[in-house]
């Protein structure tokens, strides 16, 4: 029996993948600031953000965003791999948002031993959405 042809028909086009979400807390914005090495004050000094009229909370850092977008592949396709990536950051995310990562196949397509899937994802909060918009290629 040809197992690969199995696990490609497990795939469609439209197919939802399944939400991720994950609770941003400031403990996390401070420890992204020293891997990052980022000193930029929005991430760590609420009053900073205050004052440039960006809000009331420290903002996420963009990896970081970015970083939860590929949680949710992993979390979804745990035995793929990455190809490409390309993003589109279009909002904030805050200390306290809890993000959500939902998006939908784009594209499957057999090749060699493997699958080629395309995604389409978007990273939402409680409060705003696509804050972060992804179109991704992996290989399962």
């Amino acid at each position: 029996m040809d197992f690969t042809y199995l696990s490609y028909m497990k795939y469609k086009v439209g197919q939802k993948i399944n939400e991720w979400s994950y609770h941003v807390k400031q403990e996390n914005l401070n420890a992204w600031s020293k891997i990052l090495n980022d000193p930029n004050p929005i991430h760590f000094d609420s009053e900073t953000v205050k004052k440039i009229g960006l809000g009331d909370k420290c903002i996420n850092q963009g990896p970081a965003n970015i970083t939860y977008i590929i949680n949710a592949i992993f979390y979804n396709f745990p035995k793929s791999r990455i190809l490409s990536i390309k993003n589109r950051l279009n909002g904030n995310v805050f200390a306290d948002d809890v993000v959500s990562i939902s998006g939908k196949i784009t594209k499957v397509l057999n090749k060699d031993e493997s699958i080629l899937i395309s995604l389409l994802l978007k990273l939402s909060t409680q409060e705003n959405d696509s804050l972060v918009v992804s179109n991704i290629d992996i290989i399962q």
